[in-house]
Parts: C-alpha cells; structure tokens; sequence
C-alpha cells in the first residue's frame, strides 16, 4: 500500500511543477508589461479637447508621431491605456509644430467650416493639405488662445413682464427768464459749448424741453451751487442703464406725446427687445440705448436726413456697433453684415439710388423692439414686402417641409440679397436649385421646366416692348398695345412669384396668359408699323401730286400772263 502511495506521488510530482512554472511565466509577463506600459512615450499635450488621438497620429498630422505599423487597429481607448497625459503642463502636441491658436470664443462660432471654408469675413482660409476635414478636426488642434471675457448670456425663454415705466427723479422744471444752463455753458468753449449748440438746433429746443428735463437742476438759478444743487434734482450726465426709463418719463406719457402724435409705447418694446433686456436683466454696459441711436443733444426729427435714424442713415447707425470688431468679440456676432448690405439689392437701392422703399436694417429687425429674426420668421418677415410671393411660397413644398425646408435667406442670401433671375434654376453652385437637388433627378427636370416656361415668357415680352416702342417713335398712338404690355408685364411677374409654389401648372398658367398678352401687343404693333409704312409711301406721292400741280399751276399763271401782254 505505502508503495502503490509513493508511486501515485512520483507522477503528480512533473504536474505540479508545470503548473508552477505557468504561473510564474504569467506572472513575469504581467510584470514586464507594466513596466512597459510605464516607460511608454508621454503625451505632450492635456487630453481636453484632444481625445481622439487617431485624427493627428494616424497620419502624423503637424508633425504628430504616426501610428507604428504594430499599432494597427488600436483604438483612441488603447492609446490612452498605455500613453498617459505628461505632468510636465506643456500644452502643445508632440511634434515642433505649434498650431495656431483661435483668436476668438467659441461661443456662437463652433462651425468652423461656416467662415473658414470661404474666408467670409476676411477669415483664414482653409489650407489645401486641410481639405476634408471637420469641425472637431479643427477644434482638436486649434484652440482659444487668452481667455475671452465673454458677454452677459442673453436672457433664454419669452421676455419677462414689461414694467411700466420709471419716470425719473428729474421735476421737468419751466424757464422764466434766462436760461442758466445755457447761458454759462454757451461761454466755457469747446465741448461744453458745442452741447448747447446741438441742443440748440434739436427737435427738443423747438418743443421747449430744456437741459433740465433730462439733467435736473434749477435753469433759473444764477447760482451754479444753487442751480444744480441735489435739491434742485439735479443728476448730471445719467447712468447708462437709466437712459431708456429717462427718455420714457416723458415719451411714455400720453398726456404729453398726444400733441405731437407721438406713440408711447417704445420703452415697452425696448424691454422686451435684445438690447433693452441685456441691459435691464443683465446691466450689460455695451449694449444700445436710445442716445447711440437718435443722438443725445442733437436729438432731431426722425424724418431729418441728418438723424442717425432716418432710413438712408439706419445702416450706418447700426454699423457703428455691430461693425465694430472689439465690441461684438463676446458677443459671437460677425461684424461683416453692413459691408454685405452695402452690395446687396437693397443696399443699392436705399444707399445709392436713395429709394426709401428698400428695407433697412429696422425694416427686418425692428427699432425699439429690435431682435433677430428666427429662422422660422424669415419669410414672414420678407413677406411684409413681398407679400405675394410669400402667399405663394405658404403653398409651396419648401414651405410645408418645415424647418428642413429651404427659406428665403437659403436662396437670396440674409445681408448680401442679389438681384434674383433665372440663373439660379441652372447650376450646383450655392443658393442654386442643384444645390439641393441633383442634377437629371426628377425634382431637377421639373426645376428646369419652370425656368423654360418663364424665359420663354420673357423674351416674347421684350421683343414686343422693343416693337412697341419702334411704333411709337415713328408717331403711332399705341395706348392699346402698351395696356397689353402692361398685362404681359403682370403675367411675368406673377409667374416669377409663383415660382416659389413650385407648381408647375400655377407658373404655366400665368406665363401662358403673358405670352398671349405679348404676342397681341406684338402683331397689332407689326401692323401699326405697317401702317406707318404705308402712310409714309402715301405721304410721298401726295408730296409728289402737290408738287406736280403747283408746277402746273405756276406755268399755267405764265402763259396768261404773257397773252395778258399781248
């Protein structure tokens, strides 16, 4: 028995041994890999905005590391599980090539794509070598540079209630005599001498409303102590931020603004405004109030070319804020629009052409109530003008996609609207129809359709308005064939407008009673022409016979004559 026990034990002995040995070999293993997983390359870089390590290294984009060939299919969760952060608080990737850093916020700007791809706004156009890549690309290696002091958010949700009102400490006191105010002031120079001149020459001076209706203090005073002491209400040059409640204790007031048909309401709209809540719910010190805009001493008339907000000046007015590059950095805003507005159709027309029916910046964004139109709004807003083709476009398939849907700024653009034409049916550049559909799809044969059927509406037109004015340079009466002109001229535009239905059959249907329109102005203008050839003929042969009879006449007069001599 205790030999058959030894036997037994000599054969388990080798498996033990083998066992053991497995262990110790998986042991060392283990232990050899996490010295090497130690003495792996740190990463030079924090991994905040850096996290997929395979965007630089898996091609050594700026001189990254490449990924080694026995790397191949490692993951961003394997590279970090070897390669950890450096504690040596560098903050560029490895490699000698620093990247540029984003000399603005990101706030409001996360699309690099948007500017950088064209260099909109004199941004840094997209290198060559960088072609194809993303947002988070971008973002992965360019970074803000120093912080940037961001701007109070603007308040999120619908506005809160207007408050009336806050008439303001000052009493509004009447001048009996001499005005103090600018009496002393018209002789210190300079400055203060140039207000009183401003004043002098506002709408405010003509409506008798003094300095102390908006500065306080006793005009009738010979005293400067006494004159603008703070029992007098005197309060010097207002706060930023009480600026809108000041000009509102009296523009609020029906009782005062009646006289002058004057609505009462702006202040109620400025609070609820952009600007007016930015500075009531957030005291942000940069944004408009009513001085930047209608001036402070020099307040005039809102129908005065020299106001900063009569309709030709509107623009610039707007622009010497919002073009303004340092001011609207917090913001996120670009500063480019009023250099756009300049070329686009309206800014043509406004600007060069002085037509005051061109929109504005206040026609699309309102005055006192100004606020960006939301992206659902923007044919609303457009359709306050062109009001027929928005009641076309409602109807239309863009319209009933919703927010996928093509707006107007899709297709016209927001600040730099082009003169639309039939161009834009043709092509796959931007704000072109094969944009968006391409090209021999079904939705592209029925684009090209409608474009066919308006040009082939528009040159009948032209060629019929250039023959009725032939005829009516020759002398015709061409009353009937301009009427007829004028309901062609109806059916184009009416066409042009229905386009936006995209309906093929509403866009025929009108080009359809254009053509006829033009052709009958065109053949009753042919044979007025015709007419005016065969007047021309008879005028000659009757030119001709009187001619013939006075030389008839006249040898007639000579032969009795020279018998009367007889």
């Amino acid at each position: 028995m205790e030999r058959k026990t030894r036997k037994l034990t000599q054969q388990k002995t080798p498996v033990k041994v083998f066992r053991g040995g497995v262990w110790l070999l998986l042991l060392a293993s283990l232990l050899m890999m996490a010295r090497a997983a130690g003495a792996q390359p740190p990463v030079l870089h924090p991994l905040e905005g850096w996290n997929d390590c395979l965007v630089c290294h898996q091609e050594g984009l700026g001189g990254a590391p490449a990924v080694p060939e026995n790397h191949e299919g490692h993951t961003n969760e394997t590279c970090t599980a070897c390669h950890q952060a450096s504690d040596t608080g560098e903050a560029q990737p490895a490699g000698d090539t620093q990247f540029p850093e984003t000399p603005h916020t990101l706030v409001g700007r996360s699309d690099c794509l948007f500017c950088h791809e064209d260099g909109v706004g004199g941004a840094t156009v997209i290198p060559d070598d960088h072609t194809g890549r993303t947002n988070d690309t971008c973002q992965g290696c360019h970074q803000p540079g120093a912080e940037v002091v961001e701007a109070p958010p603007t308040p999120a949700g619908p506005p809160a209630p207007t408050p009336l009102p806050v008439p303001t400490a000052v009493i509004h006191p009447k001048v009996s005599g001499v005005d103090t105010c600018t009496s002393c002031h018209s002789t210190l120079g300079g400055e203060q001498t140039r207000v009183v001149d401003e004043w002098e020459n506002s709408i405010h001076a003509d409506r008798d409303v003094g300095c102390a209706a908006c500065h306080g203090g006793d005009p009738n005073a010979d005293e400067i102590n006494a004159s603008m002491s703070p029992g007098a209400g005197y309060v010097g040059v207002p706060d930023h931020e009480a600026i809108p409640g000041l000009c509102a204790s009296c523009h609020s007031d029906p009782a005062r603004m009646r006289q002058y048909d004057l609505p009462t309401d702006q202040f109620a709209k400025y609070q609820e405004s952009v600007h007016g809540r930015a500075l009531i719910e957030n005291g942000d010190p940069n944004v408009a109030t009513c001085v930047d805009c209608h001036g402070s001493h020099d307040v005039r008339e809102v129908n005065d070319p020299g106001t900063g907000v009569y309709p030709t000046n509107v623009p610039e007015t707007c622009a010497s804020c919002h073009a303004d590059q340092q001011l609207m950095a917090p913001y996120g805003i670009s500063t480019n629009q009023y250099e756009l507005y300049k070329d686009s159709v309206h800014g043509v027309a406004l600007l060069g052409r002085q037509d005051l029916r061109a929109p504005s910046c206040a026609t699309c964004h309102g005055t006192h109530g100004a606020a960006p139109p939301g992206f659902a709004e923007v044919a609303n807003v457009c359709g306050s003008c062109h009001s027929a083709t928005q009641d076309y476009y409602v109807q239309g398939v863009h319209a009933k996609a919703g927010d996928a849907g093509p707006k107007c700024v899709t297709c016209h653009g927001r600040y730099d609207v082009t003169e639309p034409d039939e161009s834009l049916f043709v092509g796959t550049e931007e704000r072109h129809c094969g944009s968006c559909h391409p090209p021999d799809s079904k939705t592209d044969r029925q684009v090209l359709q409608i474009r066919d059927h308006i040009v082939g509406a528009a040159n009948p037109l032209g060629e019929a308005e250039s023959r009725v004015q032939e005829a009516a340079s020759r002398g015709m009466i061409v009353a009937r064939e301009e009427a007829k002109l004028s309901e062609a001229r109806t059916g184009l535009i009416t066409a042009r407008a229905a386009q936006h239905q995209v309906s093929l059959e509403v866009v025929t249907d009108n080009t359809g009673a254009s053509v006829t329109a033009s052709q009958a102005a065109l053949e009753s203008a042919d044979e007025k022409l015709r007419q005016s050839v065969f007047r021309r003929q008879a005028m000659v042969i009757a030119v001709a016979a009187i001619a013939v009879t006075i030389a008839a006449l006249y040898s007639i007069k000579r032969e009795l004559d020279r018998q009367l001599k007889e």
